[in-house]
């Protein structure tokens, strides 16, 4: 990709980033370029809107955030986000609607990368997964660990920007019997992680997914 100085992008390094500080700068900039073609497009997405697959795409699948396939939403979407994403069913449309329209970003200003299958493959994709999104986000034996807990704690009442609320409810849910705490967890408890589908672990944090305006980063 050539800038408007007349210099060449490296688009291979700038956009498969190989450490957290790498990864916070690359997200930003596509963030920050995606808030102004949406802008200019005419489309009302939130300015954050890719956090969520960015970070799975970077930490879970192979890292570079410019290359999309179909096997990558899939396993994004059916897998990761079920694992570890809490988010209301009437939001779930806007997540897909989300992701089409940062591919069409991504496409239609020359950063989608070459290798990628395109953007009308890879949005009718989604179209013919969302059913699926949808069932596999509902269906609780596919939740991780840490969305067993945030869960259970949210069913009480416990937001997760309030620790003081947060250590109150670990305390109580320490204290409960281990068959009752087991019956939560489930495997997760046994094995202090759960093996997703890909052979990966997932990790015991999983915060909800804040709702439109509020987002914040979610970490690994």
């Amino acid at each position: 990709m050539v800038e408007q100085d007349g210099t060449v992008e490296n688009t291979a390094s700038r956009w498969e980033p190989e450490d957290d500080d790498e990864y916070e700068s690359a997200s930003a900039e596509l963030k920050e370029r995606f808030a102004t073609w949406a802008a200019n497009a005419g489309v009302a997405i939130d300015h954050d809107v890719p956090e969520g697959l960015l970070h799975y795409k970077w930490a879970y699948v192979d890292g570079h955030l410019t290359r999309w396939t179909r096997r990558d939403l899939s396993e994004i979407y059916l897998e990761l986000y079920p694992a570890k994403v809490m988010a209301d069913p009437d939001e779930l449309d806007e997540v897909l609607a989300e992701a089409r329209a940062f591919l069409t970003f991504l496409s239609a200003t020359g950063l989608l990368e070459e290798e990628s299958e395109s953007a009308e493959v890879l949005i009718d994709h989604l179209d013919q997964i969302a059913g699926r999104f949808r069932a596999n986000m509902a269906d609780q034996s596919r939740y991780s660990f840490g969305k067993r807990l945030w869960t259970e704690a949210a069913a009480e009442g416990v937001r997760p920007d309030d620790p003081g609320a947060v250590e109150a409810f670990m305390a109580r849910f320490n204290a409960r019997p281990r068959a009752e705490r087991d019956a939560i967890l489930g495997e997760g408890l046994k094995t202090g992680n759960r093996r997703a589908q890909t052979g990966r672990f997932t990790p015991p944090g999983t915060p909800p997914r804040p709702g439109s305006g509020k987002r914040r980063k979610r970490r690994r």
